[in-house]
């Protein structure tokens, strides 16, 4: 039974509907530049004070979660009770419905769930920047989702300017019931640029944006509402020629997603969760009714269950 005290939050999703990375900097990160949207696809977690004895704990039934001090709830919630002084025990209900290893920042979305909750929990209100500034050391994409719902993205994932679509959306996401290691893919990416096969920066000058400083900025046309219809604006991910050269499996639900009247299709982070866009949520439905009857007759794939969810676009931040 849960304590009087509880509170309970909401972890959204996010795809990317662009990202660019940069060579890797003298830290351990890469300089990206990323449009990230949140999507109503929620993990739940609910907070309760315990005694210190106790210390901080996670209840969950997902087998495949670390539970120990690596995890970036546990993190977060250390961090948060390091900086304020808080000094008590902790017992978190997660309730997970964002696969793991799947591009869509589940992790992250719930390092930023538990600031944003302990807030709640303690009765405290500090500014965003200085959560954000705790989010940074915890994950590159978790001070996203301290703001969002849609923001560019850029630096290694510390500077973010809220924009807007300028439309409503509708994705259908389609995983393939594997996980893809971030680390591999990124380290893969910096091999194949080493080769020269691939070259960074050429995408900039498309969408708008510049470097200065050996900083990315966003100039203001970029960061103004993304016109998704326009081919000026296409959607685009760096990672995603990397990932697919492994997992073929993704192209094949690119192809499906476009065939069943997907505005535009791609693979979020490193996938390898592809998602395709539809106007509304009847065509969104209708895709995906079709996606998984594909799945279940193992139509044209050998990776295993597909999972489809209908997934609304935010155009609030759902703290």
């Amino acid at each position: 039974m849960r304590s009087r005290w509880t509170v309970t939050v909401r972890a959204p999703a996010k795809i990317n509907l662009l990202l660019h990375v940069l060579e890797r900097q003298s830290t351990e990160y890469h300089e990206i530049v990323s449009l990230m949207q949140m999507v109503d696809l929620y993990d739940r977690l609910s907070l309760t004070p315990q005694p210190i004895r106790y210390g901080i704990r996670i209840v969950t039934r997902t087998q495949t979660l670390p539970l120990g001090g690596d995890n970036l709830i546990t993190r977060a919630a250390r961090a948060f009770m390091k900086y304020y002084g808080v000094e008590t025990g902790l017992r978190i209900e997660l309730d997970k419905k964002i696969p793991i290893g799947a591009g869509l920042g589940g992790g992250s979305s719930d390092a930023a769930a538990t600031l944003r909750g302990l807030c709640r929990l303690h009765r405290m209100t500090p500014p965003r920047m200085e959560l954000a500034a705790l989010g940074r050391v915890l994950g590159s994409d978790v001070p996203f989702f301290l703001g969002g719902p849609t923001a560019w993205v850029s630096g290694i994932g510390d500077q973010i300017d809220p924009t807007s679509l300028g439309e409503n959306l509708w994705a259908v996401l389609a995983n393939p019931g594997f996980e893809v290691s971030t680390a591999w893919v990124y380290s893969d990416l910096d091999r194949v640029r080493a080769e020269g096969s691939t070259r960074p920066g050429t995408f900039l000058k498309k969408i708008g944006l510049t470097l200065d400083r050996n900083r990315l900025k966003i100039s203001s046309r970029a960061s103004k509402a993304f016109p998704l219809t326009k081919r000026l604006f296409p959607l685009h991910n760096d990672l995603e020629l990397i990932t697919i050269r492994r997992y073929p499996v993704i192209e094949t639900m690119k192809e499906r997603l476009c065939s069943l009247g997907a505005k535009g299709t791609l693979m979020s982070g490193s996938g390898p969760t592809v998602f395709g866009l539809f106007p509304n949520r009847s065509s969104a439905h209708a895709a995906a009714v079709i996606l998984r009857q594909d799945a279940v007759r193992g139509w044209r794939h050998r990776q295993g269950g597909w999972t489809i969810w209908v997934t609304r676009l935010l155009t609030r931040s759902p703290w």
